[in-house]
Parts: C-alpha cells; structure tokens; sequence
C-alpha cells in the first residue's frame, strides 16, 4: 500500500505540475504544436480540432471587382467588429459631456481602424502571388495521387511536404494575427488620452482587460488550452491530496490515452520517435504511466494518506445507517404480519 501511495504522489505531482506550468506561461501556452505534429493512424482526428489548420479560411482568395485575386475581406470584418465592441465597451452614461468625449473617441477608433487596413492591404498585395501558389500547391498535395503508398521513403516526402506547406501558411497567419494584437493594443492606448475621463468607475477597472473570461466566446483553439491547463492541475492537485483519487486518475489516464494516440509507438509510422529517448514498440513511457494511472484508479490508494480516507468513512457510516433503517424497517413488518 505504501508504494501505491507513492505511485500516487508521483503522478499527482507530475500532472500537477504540468498544470502549474501552463498556468505561470498562460499568455504564451498552446497545445497547437502537440496537435499538428501528431502522427498515426488517427493523425486527422487531431489535426481537425485545429481551427483552420491550413488557413483555407483566413487566407481564402476571392476575384475582386476587376477580377484580380485578393483576399476575402472576413479580416477586416472582424476588426470593425472589434472596433464596434470597442465603443459600445465604453459608451458612457447620457451626460452631454461624455457623449461629445465618446464621438471623439470613435473618430479616433475610425483613424486607426483605417490605418490597420491601409497595411494590411499592403502586406496582402505583397504576397497574394505567393498565397495563390501556396494554395495550388496544397491542392496537389491533397491529390496526391500516391497518398496511399506506405513505402518509406513516400511516407517522409509526404511529411516533409506537409510540415513545409503548414510553415509557409503560418508565417502569413502569424503576421496578420501580430497585426491584429497591434490593432488592439493601439485602440487601448486610446483609453491613456482624455478619453479616460469618460469612463465610469467599472469601466476604469475594467480599461485594460484585454481578454474575456467567457470560455463560451473563446475560439477553438483558446478553448483547448484552457481545458488542457485546468484539466491537468485539478488531476494533479486531487491525486496530491488523494481527493476522488479514482475519477482524477481515471481522468488522467484518459489524458494519457490521448497522448498515446497521438505519438503512437508504432512500426512503420513516419516521422519515428527520436532515439535520444529509447526506443519502444508499441509500449513507451507515455503507455506505462496510462497503466499507472488505470492501478491507482482501481486501488484504494486514496483512502491511505488521502481525503478519499473521510469520504469513504462518511460514505460507509451512511450506508449503514441506512442499511439498518431498511432492516428495522423489514422487521417491524414481518412482527405486524406473524
């Protein structure tokens, strides 16, 4: 029991602090990277919940009026929208004072919404060229008409390839969305001016928070993060203090699984694991601590040295109890009928 306990503390404190680790590097923690570069049979599963993996979307082009290629305007779209809930953020209370201050303001949201579009264009019309050709080449590597071959050598070109197209794609993604933080961070600095004055004491608190704490208006990819950063300190912390040890290490194993399925340790899958840390087939490090966690999870190791000790006592001091009420219960009734 005492090496159980152990094995529980070990884990509780590995996940715990992975957990505390993306917590102290939220702004800069994703789980993108651990998505995109999953392998296997299953590799598609994860790449889907990716939003927007090869910028179909961002990066679509559209004939424009006289039938040269641009991108679609949803970009600036959304920077108006984020223009508008800019002001309508900080709409003040009807004093005539405020309102003349907020009409400013919004002439001055107009400047640099202009501005953001002004070089974006410029940015897109330098490299619409490369992005047509990103796109025709990301095609032919969807039709790729040997796709299915498994010989080696096929399987490392098509990686190669995928990793290339995934790296071009991103370095535009990466600069509009460096564009769009800029956008923000100038309509912030708005609030510095005389515009501050207009904001009621809520607002001025509230001035520079910059991001929502609305998981439900996050996209994908934040939503992702936030379950895997908080997933993983709640598993660690419960199995710690061995607190409903078997539902954390249940959960924790069902994380591992996860692991397991994107790195699988299987022959023949391209890109191999690297040889600087082992070598296994089919069972690696990833695969024993899932194992580990299934033990903890169908053991009593909670209930030595944990909270799950109370909880059980409790738990059994009521089923008692209520087991008796049931018996006298039956009892009473059997005198009465005899």
């Amino acid at each position: 029991m005492v090496t159980l306990v152990m094995l529980r503390l070990g884990l509780g404190c590995h996940f715990l602090y992975e957990g505390i680790w993306k917590i102290d590097n939220y702004d800069s923690f994703t789980a993108k990277p651990f998505l995109t570069q999953a392998k296997g049979p299953i590799a598609g599963l994860f790449y889907a919940m990716v939003p927007d993996i090869h910028g179909r979307q961002r990066l679509r082009l559209d004939a424009g009026e006289e039938g040269e290629l641009a991108i679609l305007d949803e970009i600036t779209q959304r920077w108006r929208g984020i223009g508008d809930d800019f002001l309508e953020h900080y709409r003040p209370a009807d004093d005539e004072k405020a309102v003349k201050a907020h009409n400013a303001l919004k002439g001055r949201v107009e400047t640099t919404l202009t501005q953001a579009r002004t070089r974006l264009k410029k940015y897109l019309d330098l490299n619409v060229d490369k992005i047509r050709a990103y796109f025709d080449a990301l095609d032919r590597f969807d039709n790729d008409a040997e796709r299915s071959q498994g010989a080696p050598f096929q399987k490392e070109r098509r990686w190669n390839s995928m990793m290339l197209l995934r790296q071009e794609a991103e370095d535009w993604i990466v600069n509009i969305e460096a564009q769009e933080q800029a956008l923000e961070n100038e309509l912030f600095s708005l609030l510095k001016t005389d515009a501050f004055k207009i904001l009621d004491d809520d607002q001025k608190r509230l001035a520079y928070a910059k991001t929502s704490w609305n998981p439900f208006a996050w996209d994908r990819m934040k939503q992702i993060d936030f379950v895997v950063t908080f997933a993983l300190t709640a598993i660690g912390l419960c199995l710690m203090l061995g607190f409903f040890t078997p539902l954390a290490a249940l959960g924790g194993a069902g994380f591992m699984c996860f692991v397991v399925m994107t790195q699988p340790a299987f022959p023949g899958i391209y890109p191999p694991d690297s040889s600087i840390v082992g070598h296994a087939l089919l069972v690696n490090k990833d695969f024993i601590e899932m194992l580990a966690l299934l033990v903890v999870a169908l053991t009593s190791a909670g209930r030595w040295g944990g909270l799950d000790f109370f909880f059980y006592k409790w738990y059994e001091t009521w089923r008692r109890r209520h087991e008796l009420k049931r018996l006298s219960a039956k009892y009473a009734k059997e005198e009465e009928g005899a």
